[in-house]
This record gives C-alpha cells, structure tokens and sequence, in this order.
C-alpha cells in the first residue's frame, strides 16, 4: 500500500478500537436516565463487569428513592441484560429495596452459558475487590452458572427470560420499555448488553438453507468426531476452537481468514494453530473467503483468486459479534465518536473562543489580530488590559522600584506575556489537579503519576515566575521573554536565536541564552531520549502540559487506527522547515525574523498549529493533537530515541484484549497489538511518549516500564516513584 493510499484508506474494523456506545463517568449515555455498563461500555472482566453493575445502583438509589408518593405501578429501574453487571444490578436493586425488573432475550448469563465446556474463569484483577455481594471466585463456567442460578431462586429474583427489549421510548423518569412481551415503566434504565446473541454472519449463498450445520460457538469439543470442519475466522475464538478441535486427532480441521496475517489473535494462539499446522492436524488458508456452503462441501476462494471445494459436515463462523447498533440507534444512543449537528455547534463555538483569545493576545502584532485590531483603537485596548494587568501583576509589584514599574507598565508585550502565561499557569494547576486525582485513583501503583504531574505543574509555575518576575528583576523587560526558551528549546521555541542586534543587546546576555539554547537542544533533549524516550513531552514540556492537564478528560478520544498514525510524518516536515527557517533566519538575515520566512511560519505554525487547532480540537481529538502531528521537538526527539533510547514498554502474557490500554494512549498507539503478543514497543515502533497511562489502566497488570540501563530500571521501578525519570 502507497503512503497516500495509507494516508486516505477508509477505516476498518480494528481489534483495539470497538464501536461502544458515548457514556459519562457515571455511566449515563447522550439520553438522560438511560445507562450503559459491562461489556456495552467496554468493561473488561467478570469481577469488574459486577463492581460497574453493583456500584451503578448504589449511586442511582439516593435519586430514586427521593421518588415521593408517584406512580405505583412504574418502576424504579428496568436492567436489559443479565450478564455479570445485570445480574450484580439486579441484585443490589432487590437489596436496596428498589422496584426492578431485568429482562434476558436468550438464556440468562448466556456469555457464560456459550462458552467452551469447562472454560476456567479468573477471579482477577486480584487487587481490586468486589464490591457486589453475588458470589465469584475462580471456578469453571458450570459452577458459576450454578451458583448464580440457585442465587436467583433462593431470593427469587424477578429476571425473566426470552423477554427481548425493542424500543425504548419517553424520557428520565417516566421511560416506557417496549418488549416482544409487553411494555415496563420505568424511572431509570440500565443497559447491560453484551455480544454473545449478534454474531457476524457471511451473508452467502447456501448460508440460511445449511443453518443446522453452522455454528457461532464451540460449546463442548467431545461433540465432534470424524468430522470435516471448516473454522471461519482470524481471532482468538477462532483460534482456540481450531486448536480444541485439531487436538482431538479424529477431525480434519481447516482455518480459514480473510486477513492476510493474524494480526487480531494472541501470541500464544498463534503460536499453537501454526504448531499444529506444522505437525499436519490442522490447515490453514490465510487470505481466503467462502463463497458458497453447500449440504457437504463449502466452496472457499483462496489466496490468488483459486477457488476448492472442501469436504465439510460442520461449519463455524466465528467472525466476531457486534453490539446492537440499530437498537442503539433506534433509542437515540450515540456511539463514542459519533458526529452530530450539536457537536458541529459545540466545535464551532469553542474554535471561535480559542481563536478570539489568541487574537486578542496578538493585538498590535498584525495579521494574528484579525478582526479585533480593526474593531478595538489602541487605546482602549491598553486602557482594558492595563487595568486587568494590575490586579493580576499586584501580588508581585512590590517586588519592584517606581522605575521597574513604569517600564513594566508601558510595555504591551509584556502585560500581553504576563496575562497569557498566568492563565495558561492556571489552567494546568486547576485542570491538572483534577487529573492528578483521577489517575492517582486509578493507579495501582499512583506514585509515577503523582511526580509527573508535580513535574509539570512545577515546571510551568516555576517558569512563569522566572520570566516574569526573576528575568524582569534581573535583565529588565526587554530580555525577560528570552527566558522561555530555556523551558522549551528550538525548534518549539526559536527566539532564543532570532533578533540579536550585537551593537545593541549586551554581549553577556546574548551569549547565556543562545549558548543555553545550544545545550538546551543540541546536549539536554540528547540525554534525555538516550533514558527516557519522549518523556520529555509528559513531565516537562508545557505544551505537553497542557494536553495531560486540560486536554486529559477527553485523552480516550484521540485519533486511533493505522490511517491517523500514517499522517504522524507531519512533525518530521515541520522539524525540516524550522531548521531550514532557523538557518535562512539566523544566516541571511542576521538573526532579524521581521521576513516573510519567519512570518509565514510563525502564522501557520505558532499561531494556527500550535495554539487555536489544538486547543480547540481537545474535546474531540485528545489533547495530543499538536505534539502528536506537528510538534517539531516530538519529532527531533522521536528521531533520538529511536536511534539509540533505551525505555520501553514490555508485556507478560496475561493480556485480555480488553482495549483499555489503546483506549486512553493520547497519542493513537495500538498499545494492545504489541500485549496480546508479548512485544515491547518504544519509539523505533511507535510515537509513544511513555506518560505510562496505559501501564495504570491495565486490569491486569500486564505492562511495564524497562530500559536496557539496568540502574535506569531499577529508578522506574523502585520508582516509577522517585520523580528522577525526568
């Protein structure tokens, strides 16, 4: 595939990135009233599946018994579902004395009951304890089954059975639940859903008429014999049916996938089909389609376009599930991602809010200003934001003479500065408190992002002091501003070698800034990549600041799959054309950016790229928009570590697929590809910034920091602690 065909391919369905229904952290979706828990909300695990159901209830129940005298005959909650989040609901709603019903459209727990005869079930995360009452503990899927079973005769639960649900209608507090049965009211409905009973059909010819020989799930292996099986499929399931069944030595066994590779099943799965490929028990035909199923063979069109007829008496098709999408639709749920005409309004008020700030930061500095510099005279602009200026600037003021106060007073630049950083200062202390808190909660072990968040906060706040009270004390105004570029080296920041004028600038001064940017870039952005990657975007950097700040509450929204990583190759283009900007600025015009070259770049790139694009992108795009596709330091840094860095990331082999670690990667990486297949990533593979989200978020524990410096590991480890991996 060409780099324009990777660049506009259309998407395709991706293990790590389901389609799963837009739901708030109380797990309530775009309908008020209306929630989504377990595995339709992309929760992982049967422990974890009965803490969302359980908990869910607990918060609603203080709403819902403030319900007053009301309508007797509505109900307090309808539970659609009975997996382990609808049956914990189920069960906490019966304790909390709430008027319930659940409603099953097949058998109950039935993830449970199609699962492969004598399948074992972790009671895990081990850490983290159950807060439902209904009993789980590692044992077979028949004793589950039994246990829960007798659970819902001994309390008599009132779950019903073959009760399928066909439209919800109405609104929070009065929905009415619309069955093949009857109708419910209800206050709130909880929608537990899972994939088990919407399995991928081929959609062939022969496929209706030979139903009795097909089938979704292998239930019990022993029931096949001497049979000529035909397996459809290139996942795990897939796999692990054809190993049961190859193992069984009296079935000649064919695997047959659409894709070209495995790239959707686990190491370990891989490594046992091609096994028993080698060992001649089971074949397998990548990059083939069926075409036909006929009453005793199936016709199969392999790679290059042959087409064989093969013996087949039993035919599985396990191609994967899918989520209800038209009855999601059909009730006015939206999936994550999704765009609407409120959306697009959102979008565009934010985008002219963050524009309008930054123009109005611009004013006196020419097209940047557009429209306000030809709205607002100068004066009254001064006049605004010097009264702003002085109320923000009083908690330093005393810090200065009458002279140093005149100066500082009269110079619009600096006022302009002062405000902005303040803000921006502000905004990560507030936003990254909030963030610090939340992943503090989620870690297991919260110290690594404890001090990454300190870092940031304290490298902003600190900067913002030295630019704008210690660099003012110390080297006035005038050179104040050159301070930044100790915090964010070239290529983010050019102007710690752009408008020197030796005859003017004292010599000192000019050499302690550009030679501390020469080691900024050239020494310290080295030595970091060689240990710590692109940690430099996540513990340091302010831009990166404000992304991991700000922009962490929609992090799970950023741009996934193969098509937006191929557009990353943006960053090493800016990184060119600053360079060669830097070279025609500093050489031909002796360090004067009052050009065309420097102009252009600092329009498109400092003020649309940088600033309004991202920034306003957060709430739709992650935060990481910037750092991601055009940040020429993440791209020189990129280059360095994937040279010669040492940190990665690696995997034990208790991976479940569950997608939580791709989900929240800020910077689009499939972190789950490389777990399910015990492969380290870094930044010869990957755009990774190693913020170690993925690490905290893991059920499982499966990822880790390493690094081949063995005192280097021992820091992270002992650590992912001390702060040191800056």
């Amino acid at each position: 595939m060409s780099v324009w065909q990777q660049l506009t391919a259309s998407k395709k369905i991706e293990p790590s990135y389901p389609k799963l229904p837009e739901v708030n952290d109380r797990g309530e979706t775009n309908v008020p009233g209306l929630y989504a828990v377990g595995e339709l909300a992309g929760t992982p695990l049967v422990k974890l599946g009965l803490n969302a159901g359980h908990d869910l209830v607990i918060r609603l129940s203080p709403e819902l018994k403030a319900r007053g005298s009301g309508d007797s005959e509505k109900l307090d909650l309808v539970i659609v579902g009975s997996g382990s989040s609808g049956f914990a609901a189920t069960v906490a709603a019966k304790d909390l004395g709430l008027k319930a019903v659940t409603l099953e459209a097949d058998k109950f727990a039935n993830t449970f009951v199609t699962m492969t005869k004598g399948k074992l079930l972790f009671a895990e995360p081990h850490d983290i304890e159950q807060t439902s009452r209904v009993w789980f503990e590692e044992c077979r899927k028949e004793e589950l089954l039994e246990r829960w079973r007798a659970m819902i005769e001994d309390e008599k639960l009132d779950l019903r059975e073959q009760e399928k649900v066909v439209d919800i209608r109405g609104a929070q507090g009065d929905f009415t639940v619309v069955t093949d049965r009857g109708e419910h009211r209800a206050r709130r409905v909880i929608l537990c859903l899972g994939k088990a009973g919407n399995p991928r059909k081929l959609g062939v010819p022969g496929e209706k008429e030979q139903a009795g020989k097909i089938h979704h799930r292998l239930l019990d292996p022993d029931e096949f014999d001497d049979e000529d099986v035909l397996i459809v499929g290139g996942g795990d399931v897939a796999c692990e049916a054809a190993i049961a069944l190859a193992r069984r030595g009296t079935n000649r066994v064919t695997l047959s996938a659409i894709d070209q590779e495995f790239t959707f099943p686990k190491k370990r799965n891989i490594d046992a089909v091609r096994a028993l490929e080698s060992e001649g028990q089971l074949r397998i035909e990548l990059g083939s389609h069926v075409t036909r199923i006929e009453e005793r063979e199936v016709v199969v069109k392999l790679a290059g376009d042959r087409e064989e007829r093969l013996p087949n008496s039993v035919l599985f098709e396990m191609i994967g599930a899918e989520l209800p999408l038209a009855f999601l639709k059909k009730v006015g749920i939206r999936l994550a991602g999704a765009w609407s005409p409120k959306k697009w309004v959102v979008l565009i008020s934010i985008f002219l809010f963050v524009y309008s700030l930054y123009a109005l930061k611009g004013y006196g500095k020419g097209i940047t200003a557009w429209p306000f510099q030809g709205w607002i005279s100068p004066d009254s602009y001064d006049r605004v934001l010097g009264a702003i200026f002085r109320v923000a600037f009083s908690p330093f003021a005393w810090l200065f003479d009458a002279s140093a106060l005149a100066d500082i007073h009269g110079d619009r630049g600096f006022q302009q500065g002062f405000l902005y950083s303040g803000l921006y200062t502000l905004v990560m202390l507030v936003f990254g408190w909030e963030a610090l808190i939340r992943w503090r909660r989620k870690a297991k072990n919260p110290r690594h992002q404890t001090w990454r968040y300190a870092s940031l906060i304290s490298f902003q706040i600190g900067f913002f002091l030295i630019v704008n009270v210690i660099a003012v004390q110390a080297l006035s105004v005038e050179y104040a501003w050159r301070a930044w570029g100790l915090y964010q080296p070239f290529p983010l920041f050019f102007n710690t070698f752009f408008w020197w004028y030796p005859d003017r600038d004292p010599t000192a001064v000019l050499a302690f800034f550009v030679i501390a940017g020469l080691l900024g870039t050239f020494v310290a952005i080295p030595l970091l990549a060689r240990n710590h990657g692109k940690r430099f975007c996540t513990w340091i950097c302010g831009c990166g600041g404000l992304a991991e700040t700000l922009g962490d509450r929609w992090r799970h929204l950023a741009a996934k799959g193969d098509r937006s990583r191929a557009w990353e190759f943006q960053g090493a283009l800016l990184l060119a054309a600053s360079t060669i900007i830097g070279v025609v600025v500093v050489g031909l015009y002796h360090t004067d950016g009052n050009n065309v070259w420097w102009r252009t770049y600092n329009y498109l790139v400092d003020f649309w790229l940088v600033a309004v694009i991202p920034i306003a992108l957060y709430p739709f795009f992650g935060g990481k928009v910037w750092c991601r596709f055009w940040c020429p330091l993440a791209a020189f840094n990129q280059i360095l570590s994937k040279k010669y860095g040492r940190l990665k990331i690696v995997s034990d082999d208790k991976c479940i697929t569950c997608t939580e670690c791709s989900k929240y990667c800020q910077v689009g990486v499939d972190v789950m590809a490389f777990a399910k297949n015990q492969q380290p990533f870094d930044n010869s593979n990957t755009a990774c910034i190693q913020c170690g989200i993925c690490i905290d978020v893991c059920p499982m524990d499966v990822l880790s920091f390493e690094t081949s410096d063995p005192k280097a590991t021992e820091l992270i480890e002992s650590g992912r602690s001390s702060g040191c991996s800056r």
